[in-house]
């Protein structure tokens, strides 16, 4: 059983990124968004349920992309060097948007989560450079 509550969620995100830079998103779990200005104001989606932490950023809409089949190639070969965070494809709002996204366990400590949203910022800055050749305006 997951030992967060929203309360300390925020507590513990506020306190890392400052209290202009989180924001509670009204869900059904307990959901937040979190700004990182050392990434270029990247925005972070993090979700925290019983068993696990969820974190995602948009990192391009399909639509932005010139080559989707030789997109979605690179992306399966940066996967793999890219440390705690993964490549996919969400569809939000009826759009195809290809995601930055890391798990965490609900057990995961406050440095943990912490860490997991500052290295999911750097990769998806890291993505962005490796695949912007891909990109309608590189």
């Amino acid at each position: 059983m997951s030992h967060w509550t929203h309360a300390r969620l925020q507590a513990v995100l506020t306190e890392a990124f400052g209290a202009g830079q989180v924001a509670a998103i009204d869900d059904a779990e307990i959901t937040f968004q979190v700004v990182l200005p050392d990434s270029g104001d990247l925005e972070v989606t993090l979700v925290a349920s019983e068993h696990h932490i969820y974190c995602s950023t948009p990192l391009v809409t399909a639509a932005e992309v010139r080559d989707r089949a030789a997109f979605n190639d690179a992306c399966l070969r940066l996967n793999p060097i890219n440390p705690l965070s993964n490549l996919g494809l969400a569809t939000v709002d009826g759009e195809d948007v290809y995601v930055v996204f890391g798990e965490l366990s609900a057990d995961s400590t406050d440095v943990q989560v912490v860490h997991e949203i500052r290295t999911l910022g750097v990769n998806a800055i890291d993505a962005i450079e490796a695949l912007h050749t891909y990109l309608v305006r590189p």
